[in-house]
């Protein structure tokens, strides 16, 4: 199938699959949460397998990440991870269980040698921008800062990413990302409740091979302020099968979820299943491309 980013941009690049590693799916407690000790949590630690997960992160192909969470080390080496190979950092915003910035004094001499792409790109809201830019200033460190606009478009070698603003905190811009690249078009969006209208209406320009979504609030009946659960989502989906940006065809992963909501994997899965969704664990990977 042709594939196009957005519906005005065709790629004409020879097609190629996108490998994307879900690598943490947990809110910012963590689940089991770190000094918790619920009812969910302890049947967590019980259950273990897809039911321990990290925060939230995601690797795509070798050199682009999204989010540096506090598990980055954890996770790295539970997944093969080489991160001496990363170029391209892409980061929601500021709060610290998506951007672990002290992880980053680390990227230099005695602690790191032999970067492979180094200087490495680092992409973010002005508030992000500005946390990377004081610890430049105060140590010599191979990272280039990318501030980003909403809705303008950065090429990252083969990869095009568009910033497009959530909801999440009244004092800062959070970012979702789709991610085009001449394989296919997907969607990132956590840390984000429904989105304004005006990110809505622009989402609505693509056309969707995958979508990413936070589920933080499960099946709880919360308002999707800063946050969304399973009714948020499929409301999400809705709006945007109403243009024709997702079909039968585009695939829902569920994501970033809090301890709070009192289902596990298997229960999610159940749960999850009529609506056509599926439910990410931690190293759960997804193949975008011409043939999926």
């Amino acid at each position: 199938m042709f594939k196009y980013c957005r519906r005005s941009h065709f790629i004409e690049l020879e097609k190629k699959s996108v490998r994307i590693q879900i690598l943490g799916t947990a809110a910012a407690e963590g689940w089991p949460a770190v000094f918790c000790a619920c009812e969910t949590c302890e049947r967590a630690r019980h259950a273990g397998e897809k039911n321990i997960r990290t925060r939230q992160s995601v690797q795509i192909d070798e050199v682009y990440k999204i989010d540096l969470p506090p598990d980055t080390h954890y996770q790295q080496f539970r997944f093969a991870l080489r991160l001496s190979r990363l170029k391209h950092l892409f980061v929601t915003h500021s709060h610290e269980d998506h951007l672990a910035i002290n992880e980053l004094h680390y990227l230099r001499p005695p602690f790191a040698h032999n970067l492979e792409n180094p200087p490495i790109k680092v992409y973010g809201n002005p508030t992000v921008i500005q946390l990377i830019e004081a610890l430049l200033a105060k140590a010599q460190l191979p990272l280039e800062t990318v501030s980003l606009e909403p809705f303008k478009p950065v090429q990252a070698d083969h990869l095009t990413v568009f910033p497009v603003p959530g909801s999440h905190i009244s004092t800062e811009m959070c970012l979702t990302y789709v991610v085009c690249s001449n394989g296919g078009t997907v969607l990132f969006a956590w840390d984000t409740g429904m989105y304004s209208d005006t990110s809505l209406s622009f989402l609505q320009n693509f056309r969707f091979d995958a979508v990413i979504a936070e589920c933080t609030q499960g099946t709880l009946d919360m308002p999707s302020t800063s946050h969304m659960g399973l009714r948020g989502v499929i409301s999400l989906r809705d709006s945007l099968a109403h243009s024709g940006a997702v079909d039968s065809n585009t695939r829902f992963v569920l994501t970033h979820f809090s301890h709070n909501i009192g289902l596990l994997h298997e229960e999610l899965v159940e749960i999850t299943a009529p609506y056509g969704m599926e439910v990410a664990w931690d190293g759960m990977v997804l193949e975008i491309g011409p043939n999926t």
